[in-house]
Formats: C-alpha cells, structure tokens, sequence
C-alpha cells in the first residue's frame, strides 16, 4: 500500500490537511482521491471519518492489486518475444503477427488483450489472442455478407481444411434467414 507519490498538501485548506495529517505519506494519494469525492459529507459529518478511512485502504489495496496485476501483464507480454525466440510458433504469419504487435508495445492490441482477459502465461495469451481474432473475423464476415458460418466453427476433421472441392464442399455455406 505505500505509494512514492507525494501530495503537497501545504496547499490544501485547514480541514483537509487535518485529514491527511491522520494518515502515512504513502496513503496520501488514495486520501486525495477520496476527499474528492467524499471530501464534503466528511466535512459536513455525514461521513464518519473511520467509513473514510475504510474508504481510503479500499482504494490503496485496489490500486495496489492494479499495479501487481499490471506487472504481470507485463511479464506476460515479453514471455510472448521468448516464447518466439524459443520457435514456439512455426508458422510465420503468427510470428509476424505477434513481432508486429510486441513492436507496438503497450499500445498493441495484443497487449489491450492481455490487460482485459484473464489469460495464465505467454502461450495462453499468444494463443487466445490468436482464437479471438480469428473468430471476431468470422462474425464480421458473417454479419457483413449475410451468411453463417457455423459449419467452420463446428469443423475439427483435417480433411475440412484442405483445398480439394470434394473436401470443401463437406462445409456447409448458408445464407442467414
């Protein structure tokens, strides 16, 4: 919970530095945050200081779990280069893909992806990365031409991926009713 960032609170009014002054420099941030909005019903009594307090190690904790969590977004994020380094990924459009989005750094989607779904390590994240982009361009082909694609999703077989027209034709394209 303790925090290197300082709050100047000299240039705060009485009542609030009286309020920062019941807390440790590290919680000054988290007591800024919380005078903002409960400032007044601590000030007017409609808030007990202790529900304040409470309020304030609330956020610290969260902030402080957000920072770990970020953390490890991050290691995940750069097992995803050790993992290519590694020849994980045989196919080159993969390792394209992915080298294109470890270049882009914490604006790559790939790393978006990664803060938002609770993936376990690189490969998992590399990987589901991989399926939802995939599957996000199914629906859009679907909803953009009016045509379900169900028969692709529900294929496992090799033999539905090759190029020959017999095996092709075991996949069904149907027009959405």
């Amino acid at each position: 919970m303790t925090n290197p960032n300082t709050v100047d609170i000299t240039t705060k009014d009485t009542f609030e530095q009286s309020v920062y002054a019941q807390f440790p420099a590290c919680l000054h941030e988290h007591v800024e945050h919380e005078l903002f909005y409960n400032g007044v019903e601590l000030e007017e009594g409609k808030l007990t200081m202790e529900e304040f307090s409470s309020g304030v190690v609330r956020i610290a904790h969260y902030h402080e779990k957000w920072q770990a969590q970020l953390e490890q977004d991050k290691v995940i994020f750069a097992g995803i280069k050790s993992l290519i380094d590694e020849g994980a990924f045989k196919d080159a459009s993969m390792v394209a893909e992915l080298e294109s989005e470890l270049e882009q750094g914490d604006e790559s989607l790939l790393a978006r992806f990664i803060d938002a779904q609770p993936v376990k390590n690189s490969l998992d994240a590399a990987l589901s990365f991989f399926a939802w982009k995939h599957m996000k361009a199914l629906v859009e082909m679907e909803e953009e031409f009016n045509v379900c694609l169900d028969g692709f999703r529900e294929a496992k077989e090799p033999e539905f991926f090759c190029t020959s027209e017999s095996n092709m034709s075991l996949i069904n394209f149907s027009v959405m009713s």
